[in-house]
């Protein structure tokens, strides 16, 4: 069975690996690298926003 632990694990890695879409060398252009970091950034804005909400279910369902 698997853990709330690492489920949230498995969920944020997979949300980071969707938004990832190439690597970043010392030779990919400006513009590709601006690209890159901000469809990054959007992926870590929801993984972060998925574990507020699980933290806070948790917290709720402590209080009852």
């Amino acid at each position: 069975m698997e853990t709330l632990e690492d489920s949230l694990y498995a969920r944020v890695d997979e949300l980071i690996k969707a938004h990832k879409s190439s690597r970043l060398l010392s030779t990919t252009g400006t513009q590709m690298s601006i690209a890159e970091l901000a469809l990054r950034t959007e992926g870590l804005e929801l993984a972060l926003r998925e574990l507020a909400q699980e933290l806070e279910k948790l917290a709720a369902s402590r209080l009852h």
